[in-house]
C-alpha cells in the first residue's frame, strides 16, 4: 500500500510540473498532449529508481508524503532538463536561449559528447541522492538549503547569462528563498543530505516557478522576444493554474497533517 501512495505522491509531483509547463509555454508554441504527460513519467521512474537503492539507510518508506513530493519534483527538475539539453535533438531556432547543451553559450556539435556528459550529469544526481549524512539540526538545514539555491541560481546563471547577462542579485535569489523556507523541512525532522538537496531544489522551483508562471506570468525567457502569442492558448491556460490551486492546497493540508502528527 505503501508503494501504491508513494507512486500516487510522484504522479501528482511530475503533474504538477507539467500544468506550470503548459500554463507557461502553450501560448507561444501550442499544447502538446504527447509531451504534457513527459514530467508524470519522469517522476515514476524517478521514484522507481530511488525505491531501488540497494543501501537502505534511509528507504523511502520512511518519507513523509510532503518530503517525496518535493525530492522527487528536484530530481525530476534535473533529469528533465539534461533530457532537453544532452539528449533530445531539437530545432532551436524558435529559442532565444537554447535548450540543448553549450559550452559557455557556444553549441557543442558533438553527439557522442553530448551523451557522455548527460549520462555523467545523471549518474551524478543519482549519486547525490545516496549521500546518506543525516541532517538533524536547524544550522544544517539552513546551510544545506541556501547551498543549494546558489547551485541552483549558478546552473542557470550558466545557461542563461551568455544570452541575457548575469544579475547578481537574481543570482543571489534562490537561496535566499530556500534560507527562508528552510524551517519548513526542518519541522518535519531529520533526514539524508542527499535527500535534502533535492527537496529543497524541488521547493525552490515550486515557489520560484509560481511566481514567476502564475503572478508575474511573464514569457518564458527561452523564448526570442518578439514571439507571437497564440490567442486560442493564451485563453484557456487558465485551467491548468486552477488545476495547480488543486494540488497546493493537497500540499498545504498534507504538511499540516503531517507537522501535527510528529
Amino acid at each position: 500500500m505503501t508503494i501504491l501512495i508513494h507512486l500516487c505522491v510522484s504522479a501528482i509531483s511530475g503533474l504538477y510540473t507539467s500544468l506550470w509547463g503548459a500554463f507557461k509555454d502553450s501560448p507561444y508554441e501550442t499544447f502538446k498532449p504527447q509531451t504534457f504527460p513527459r514530467s508524470i513519467y519522469f517522476s515514476l521512474l524517478i521514484y522507481g529508481v530511488l525505491y531501488l537503492d540497494v543501501s537502505k539507510q534511509q528507504p523511502l518508506a520512511t518519507l513523509l508524503w510532503t518530503q517525496l513530493f518535493f525530492l522527487v519534483m528536484g530530481v525530476e527538475r534535473f533529469i528533465s532538463e539534461i533530457y532537453k539539453g544532452f539528449f533530445r535533438s531539437e530545432d532551436q531556432e524558435k529559442y532565444f536561449i537554447p535548450s540543448r547543451m553549450s559550452f559557455f553559450g557556444k553549441y557543442v556539435h558533438s553527439e557522442l559528447l553530448r551523451y557522455a556528459v548527460g549520462l555523467l550529469f545523471v549518474a551524478l544526481i543519482i549519486g547525490i541522492t545516496f549521500i546518506k549524512i543525516e541532517m538533524v539540526s536547524f544550522w544544517q538545514f539552513c546551510v544545506v538549503s541556501y547551498l543549494t539555491g546558489l547551485s541552483v541560481a549558478f546552473g542557470g546563471a550558466y545557461k542563461d547569462a551568455p544570452f541575457e547577462g548575469f544579475d547578481w542579485i537574481k543570482f543571489q535569489r534562490s537561496g535566499f528563498v530556500l534560507l527562508v523556507f528552510s524551517p519548513l523541512f526542518y519541522f518535519l525532522g531529520p533526514v539524508s543530505m542527499g535527500f535534502l538537496i533535492f527537496m529543497n531544489i524541488g521547493l525552490e522551483r515550486f515557489l520560484v516557478e509560481y511566481y514567476k508562471t502564475y503572478i508575474l506570468r511573464n514569457m518564458s525567457g527561452k523564448f526570442k522576444p518578439d514571439t507571437v502569442k497564440i490567442q486560442k492558448y493564451l485563453d484557456h491556460r487558465e485551467r491548468f493554474h486552477y488545476a495547480a490551486w488543486v494540488i497546493i492546497l493537497g500540499v498545504v493540508v498534507s504538511y499540516v497533517y503531517e507537522l501535527c502528527s510528529i
